[in-house]
């Protein structure tokens, strides 16, 4: 409960920040003389806004020509989660009245505009910024490949997956096999090595890289035998995505070490080394901005004779983001959410085991990159920590992560 005040005190102080004496929420063109906002011409403008998209978004070769007001965007990734984000951080820019996306050859998008407004087509076809376009046409990608891409990953994570590579700490209570207060942290992250630009007839990305993480859990109720349990987990990734769908497929191992506290406190537990190796494919497609779906098959295909599992896994699960705001003058968005995610296992019988998460994540880029996430767990099924798989779990849990 200390930790819930404590976030909620945090963000009201930094929300507090971004609003003026009478209340009204202060925009980045608050920070800019409104005179200087008014006398921008439209190359002024263009070349403006190209430079912001370029610092946050370069690899994707996004370009923006400024006629009026009106921002055309062209060249927007084959994806729909990065396409929405540049376009609402391009909104987000002063003076951006309108935003067109422009999904035709700079040819036709001329040909289409001079039916409707003559004179802005004119214009823009002796600007520098179309004739640059025309030399290199955007539609032609210079940038097949990107190594170490930062910004971005093409699968998102799966927030309510309690076993979601990522960097943060829980508190649960009455946790039914750790104990009625146990204490979680977890390190790790997606390292993407390369991205692949239109690739497969899909013309989409595709990512390949490493995964890896630690889960360490701890029972504050017995501080003389407090290290439980810890995972070691590390993963080959291959991620995929075009339009509204991703896909990843893993090539998975992971160990799990009792804690040595844990054994020297029950000298009679029976220890089995539990060391696996899978691999699962996932999909997920988003509708709109507000709710993502996915689903995904695993197979444990080898394991130490040990700590015999059956192998097949199915999971799946939901995603869903309403009411976000943004306070522009400290450069945050703020995103409330629900989640939920269901795993069906082999060894437990086809048993359900299900999670669900409630809370808000703070980003500097709508929709992408990496998120700062308070939020309520709850799990209802079996057991995450290694060899205790196979018994029954119940909790709820505060949470704090930070992470894709």
């Amino acid at each position: 409960m200390r930790f819930l005040v404590l976030g909620l005190l945090l963000f009201g102080v930094g929300w507090a920040q971004g609003i003026d004496p009478v209340g009204v929420p202060r925009t980045r063109s608050d920070n800019i003389p409104q005179t200087h906002v008014a006398d921008m011409c439209d190359e002024y403008l263009t070349g403006y806004i190209q430079a912001l998209v370029d610092m946050s978004y370069y690899e994707f070769e996004v370009r923006t020509i400024v006629r009026g007001g009106v921002v055309y965007v062209f060249n927007l990734p084959n994806n729909e989660l990065i396409a929405s984000s540049i376009l609402c951080f391009i909104y987000d820019i002063p003076c951006v009245n309108c935003i067109q996306r422009v999904s035709c050859c700079t040819n036709d998008f001329i040909a289409a505009l001079g039916q409707s407004d003559p004179v802005a087509a004119r214009e823009i076809a002796v600007s520098q910024s179309y004739l640059s376009m025309c030399q290199n046409p955007a539609d032609k990608c210079s940038i097949k490949g990107i190594w170490l891409p930062q910004n971005t990953v093409l699968f998102p994570p799966l927030i309510a997956d309690p076993r979601q590579v990522t960097n943060g700490a829980s508190l649960r209570f009455n946790d039914k096999v750790v104990g009625k207060h146990v204490g979680a942290v977890f390190f790790g992250d997606d390292f993407i090595f390369l991205r692949l630009k239109d690739v497969l007839c899909f013309h989409g990305d595709m990512d390949l890289g490493i995964e890896a993480g630690i889960f360490a859990v701890f029972d504050l109720d017995h501080p003389e035998a407090c290290m439980f349990n810890t995972d070691f987990y590390v993963a080959a990734l291959a991620s995929y995505a075009f339009d509204r769908w991703a896909f990843r497929f893993r090539f998975w191992h992971l160990s799990s070490h009792i804690g040595d506290e844990f054994l020297i406190a029950h000298p009679d537990f029976d220890r089995r080394n539990l060391s696996d190796e899978g691999l699962d494919l996932f999909v997920s497609y988003q509708f709109g901005r507000a709710v993502r779906v996915y689903a995904g098959v695993g197979y444990i295909w080898d394991r130490d004779k040990e700590f015999p599992e059956h192998p097949l896994y199915v999971e799946g699960g939901a995603e869903i983001r309403v009411f976000g705001g943004r306070d522009c003058f400290n450069k945050l968005y703020v995103q409330p959410f629900f989640a939920m995610h269901f795993r069906s296992w082999e060894e437990h019988n086809h048993d359900l085991d299900q999670t669900y998460a409630l809370g808000v994540e703070w980003s500097k880029i709508q929709g992408v990159g990496r998120k700062f996430r308070l939020f309520l767990e709850y799990h209802n099924g079996f057991c995450k920590e290694g060899q205790f798989v196979r018994e029954r779990s119940d909790y709820v849990a505060l949470k704090v992560t930070y992470g894709f």
